[in-house]
Parts: C-alpha cells; sequence; structure tokens
C-alpha cells in the first residue's frame, strides 16, 4: 500500500493505518512492532500465533513453544526432519497470515502492525501481494556489511528459517561450512524478494540506538 505523507498522517490520526515489518530475522521487526504496541498499535507477532498452533506438537515433545523450541522443532537443514517441518511451518504461516488478513479486514478502528517472520516471502506471492493490499509493507534491511553478524546471531539466538531450496550441500563441506555458504545465499536471495515485496526500504543502519517510538514513526513518514 504506497502512501503519501499527508495520507499516512490521516490514517495514523484515524487509527487505520496498517503497517507490516518484513526483513531477516533478528533484524528488529519484533522489537519496534512491541514498541509501537506500547503506543495504542494493535500487535499481529506472526513467530507467536505459529507457537500456538505448534504448541500441542511441541507439548507432546516436551518443549515449552518459545520461538527457541519451534527452531529446536524444526531443526537446521542438514537434519532429516527437516524438510517435512519446514513444510508444516510454511503450511502453518499461510493459516496464520489468512487469519490476520481477515482481522484486518473486519473494519476495527486501530492503528496495527503486522509483525512477519523472516520466511513470509517463501510462502507465495499472492500472499504477499494481498499483504501489500492491506499494509504498507516495510522492508528493514541489513546491509551486506551485516551479513556475518547476523549469521553470528542465528547460530546464537536460534530461530526457525526456511531454506527453502536454497540449502545444497557439496562434498568436499561439513555440515557447519554448508550452512554458513548457504546461510549468505538465503540472505541474498531474501534480500531481493523482500525489496520486491515491500512499499518501502528502511535501511537497518538508519535506525540509531536509544530511537524513541515517536523519531520511529517520523522516519518512516520522512521515507514516504
Amino acid at each position: 500500500m504506497k502512501l503519501s505523507k499527508r495520507q499516512f498522517d490521516q490514517l495514523l490520526l484515524e487509527n487505520q493505518l496498517v503497517l507490516s515489518f518484513v526483513g531477516m530475522s533478528n533484524i528488529g521487526k519484533t522489537y519496534w512492532s512491541k514498541k509501537l504496541h506500547n503506543k495504542g498499535f494493535r500487535h499481529f507477532s506472526c513467530d507467536d500465533l505459529i507457537e500456538a498452533k505448534l504448541e500441542p506438537i511441541l507439548n507432546e515433545l516436551g518443549y515449552a513453544g518459545i520461538i527457541e523450541d519451534v527452531s529446536r522443532w524444526m531443526g537446521q537443514p542438514y537434519d532429516q526432519k527437516f524438510a517435512t517441518n519446514q513444510q508444516k511451518y510454511l503450511s502453518l504461516e499461510r493459516e496464520v497470515m489468512e487469519d490476520i488478513f481477515a482481522q484486518v479486514n473486519n473494519g476495527k478502528k486501530q492503528n496495527t502492525v503486522i509483525d512477519t517472520t523472516g520466511s513470509v516471502i517463501h510462502t507465495s506471492r499472492n500472499l504477499c501481494a494481498r499483504l501489500k493490499q492491506c499494509s504498507m509493507v516495510i522492508y528493514i534491511e541489513a546491509p551486506e556489511s551485516m551479513k556475518e553478524e547476523m549469521f553470528k546471531r542465528y547460530l546464537k539466538e536460534p530461530k526457525p528459517v526456511v531454506f527453502g531450496d536454497i540449502y545444497n550441500p557439496k562434498d568436499n563441506e561439513t555440515e557447519m561450512q554448508t550452512l554458513s555458504r548457504c546461510y549468505r545465499k538465503l540472505f541474498n536471495f531474501r534480500s531481493t524478494l523482500y525489496a520486491e515485496c515491500a512499499d518501502m526500504v528502511i535501511p537497518r543502519g538508519a535506525i540509531k540506538e536509544n530511537m524513541h517510538v515517536q523519531q520511529f514513526i517520523s522516519l518512516i513518514k520522512q521515507s514516504l
């Protein structure tokens, strides 16, 4: 949804502004969604909604149902269970997005932020197009210089990451070498798709440390 500065201000004032954040996991989508929620925005967390749908399965495995346990359930792309669980995850993500669309379109007047997963661009082109129809999609862009840092965060703070067909082992590689190479390939692949899906790109570097939520809203407006 493309907006002018005037339209942005009007929708915000009338409690009808709908924003969506897309981008790599650990780039700040959830952080800023929660900040907006604290300022009165209705917050749809796709991660939380998927976790809720997975709860019976996670409970059976003795997991607590937090994002780290969803990552443990999905596994890494070199695990035998990964391909099946990846498809299950994407199926649940599509269900969650359909639920969100229904709630966003129910006529309730409340500014809203949709906190997507990093894998939303793996669901379908149609779903991404519908996301743009019901919201202004903001891509928080991780620059090339952050690629190494993002991979380290992925290892340190595990989250379920969909690789699609990107994971492709080579005979002379260890599992970690393959994971490292393919994560970087995934980073580049997703960067292109996020930009195509988005109405606006905000470089991560433009979001300053200790920025207040009102300053963040102003940054979005200035980028229109």
